[in-house]
């Protein structure tokens, strides 16, 4: 799979809507003449048939089947792009309502610390997503944002940027019910994030969130959350102390709550310049609307 833009399949009308919509709407045209701007683009869309244990994106759907991803990055405004869309998962029915995400221009970033952001979008409240960011700890688990190292032990967290306390790095974030199930998105400003001097590692090495022409993707998405929040914005440990996605209502981890999807060095797209803003988020509702009409 290298992210190239895939027509319509009739397995999954919602999927390939959003697919679809996403081809007209935020790409254009694809390019090869990167000279143009520097906005790349990456596209996942399940296919057909699909075995998420083989490679080479690895994708579980224990908090919602993950159907597609949409992500855009204009490197010189900074601007980061992304949508994802689900359906229930088979026999409980669960949907999504919050992810952890880490991208960077191509390794797998599980086992890298102090060079990327890690963001917490949490859509339990619906209509007022909130994100957060942190510094990535490297760890593959529910704490990849708790200290920002990989040093041994808990280090104080290193947090970035909220949008509880800093709305202005948001340009819009949403969550979008349908027939076809549910779609979270969110375009952000990245330039604080990417601005950030980490408490841990060296300075030299940070990245923050971003890719060019490969990406590589960490997103781990979770139902049946109850997180809490301090006065400054950032998330709370939970009472014992053990995870700061604990919090509430299922043990550490809660495998059956929690999704992933993970991908190494995959190819992006480099794109004409169109208002990434503007045109991804809106795409769910859109996929849910046209999927709804279909089956009506």
């Amino acid at each position: 799979m290298t992210g190239q833009i895939s027509a319509p399949r009739s397995r999954n009308s919602c999927v390939r809507t959003l697919s679809l919509t996403a081809a007209i709407l935020t790409t254009g045209f694809l390019t090869a003449n990167a000279a143009q701007a520097d906005v790349y683009g990456f596209e996942w869309d399940r296919p057909a048939v699909f075995d998420g244990n083989a490679g080479p994106i690895y994708v579980s759907d224990e908090a919602g089947v993950i159907t597609s991803i949409t992500t855009q990055y204009n490197s010189d405004t900074q601007s980061l792009s992304f949508v994802a869309a689900f359906e229930p998962e088979p026999g409980t029915g669960q949907l999504p309502v919050g992810f952890f995400l880490v991208l960077n221009n191509g390794p797998m970033p599980i086992g890298m610390d102090g060079e990327f952001a890690i963001l917490y979008f949490d859509a339990i409240t619906g209509a007022a997503p909130t994100v957060t960011a942190y510094a990535y700890n490297g760890e593959n688990g529910a704490d990849s944002f708790f200290d920002g190292a990989a040093a041994p032990g808990n280090q104080a967290p290193d947090p970035i940027v909220s949008s509880i306390n800093d709305p202005s790095f948001v340009t819009a974030a949403s969550s979008v019910d349908g027939p076809g199930g549910r779609v979270l998105s969110f375009t952000i400003d990245t330039t604080a994030i990417n601005a950030h001097n980490p408490l841990y590692g060296n300075a030299v090495d940070w990245q923050g969130i971003g890719f060019d022409e490969n990406i590589g993707v960490w997103f781990h998405p979770y139902s049946n959350l109850n997180p809490a929040y301090g006065q400054d914005g950032f998330l709370l440990p939970d009472p014992s102390g053990a995870s700061w996605l604990t919090w509430g209502q299922y043990p550490d981890q809660g495998e059956q709550f929690h999704g992933w999807l993970d991908a190494t060095n995959q190819q992006s797209n480099v794109l004409i310049p169109e208002p990434a803003s503007l045109t991804l988020i809106g795409l769910g509702a859109i996929a849910l609307t046209t999927r709804g009409r279909r089956n009506a």
